[in-house]
């Protein structure tokens, strides 16, 4: 058994011209004639042969209408739309690199690390954020003194770990620091919040 169509009659909130009204009532007689369902196949066969669709009348009607609301003629040649796609991507590609930077740089600091090791012949500088190695982060001695220091650019919001490397072999945790975390070697690991 099929489902059973009905059909209401839906007032218009202004009064329809005589050619209005004639396209609604035979409109109203083809979709009376869709009574049971029998099958997808055969539904749209008779929906296509009660509502044929003039190809060139649709295309007048969707150019009326875009140029109704002030678009672009949908029919025109569409040449340039590679181009102002790419346009588009590189525009849109730049504005969100600078937007980033913008915004990588405001969350940025610069710490000073410092450590004070009269004895040392070189010191390391270790954390999460340098994957734990040495390289890159050796501290410069300053003046004729005993300290140590580097400059590390940091992402505040964040807290890290780290130690120092005196002379390559010994984990020297800082004494500065505001607090100190337990490496599970049975030693201690320097902690910083930002």
């Amino acid at each position: 058994m099929g489902v059973l169509y009905t059909m209401k009659r839906v007032k218009p909130k202004r009064s329809l011209g005589i050619a209005a009204k004639s396209l609604m009532l035979r409109a109203e007689e083809r979709a009376s004639l869709l009574v049971e369902e029998t099958g997808t196949e055969e539904r749209l066969a008779l929906a296509s042969a009660l509502f044929p669709r003039d190809p060139v009348r649709a295309r007048e009607s969707a150019e009326r209408i875009i140029g109704a609301l002030g678009l672009p003629n949908a029919a025109a040649p569409r040449k340039r739309l590679p181009l102002l796609a790419a346009a588009a991507l590189v525009i849109a590609l730049a504005s969100s690199l600078i937007t980033l930077a913008v915004v990588d740089r405001a969350g940025l600091v610069e710490v000073r690390f410092v450590l004070a090791a009269a004895d040392a012949d070189s010191v390391a500088l270790v954390a999460d954020f340098n994957g734990w190695s040495p390289q890159g982060y050796v501290l410069q001695k300053v003046g004729d003194g005993d300290e140590w220091e580097i400059v590390v650019t940091l992402r505040k919001g964040r807290s890290y770990a780290y130690n120092f490397i005196i002379d390559g072999e010994r984990w020297v945790p800082d004494p500065s620091a505001p607090a100190l975390l337990d490496d599970g070697f049975g030693g201690f690991m320097s902690s910083l919040s930002l």
